[in-house]
């Protein structure tokens, strides 16, 4: 079956067709559960070719993987036939990251300012882009100013 994306300007949706157990919903899908392919016998040649590491761990591997690059963990909504998962924007990254786009000179505080969040949370939004290699410092931090890196060079 073929997995449907639909990409807006403010979040992403991945929905994929499955068969849940009855009464299923997403705290379920969230806790520790046994898993067990719709056919095992697919499941199994896939992961012969290589075509998949083991079945049962995307959930766990897409949260951590969102916990690891600072992202919100995608909204999950069960359907009888599908699920579809909801990832949103990062809203301080993305803000914090026009404003440095539009004026790298410019102090945390005044990031904040421009876009009325604290500076606890531009910090952490700066940190983040730091940490994924989309900016970078130039310069002390008084007279320096925030440089975006192209393509992660």
């Amino acid at each position: 079956m073929p997995v449907q994306i639909s990409v807006y300007k403010d979040k992403l949706y991945i929905s994929n067709d499955c068969v849940f157990p009855a009464n299923w919903t997403a705290d379920t899908l969230m806790q520790k559960h046994r898993s067990l392919p719709h056919n095992p016998d697919i499941a199994n040649t896939f992961f012969r070719a290589g075509f998949i590491e083991s079945w049962g761990r995307s959930i766990e591997k897409i949260c951590n993987l969102c916990k690891e690059y600072g992202i919100a963990e995608p909204e999950y909504t069960i359907h009888p036939n599908d699920i579809m998962m909801m990832f949103k924007a990062n809203e301080p990254v993305k803000l914090v990251l026009a404003v440095i786009a539009d004026n790298p000179n410019l102090s945390k505080e005044k990031i904040a300012e421009k876009i009325g969040m604290s500076r606890a949370t531009v910090t952490r939004a700066l940190a983040k882009l730091v940490e994924i290699g989309a900016i970078q410092r130039v310069g002390s931090d008084k007279s320096g100013h925030w440089e975006i890196v192209e393509n992660g060079e």
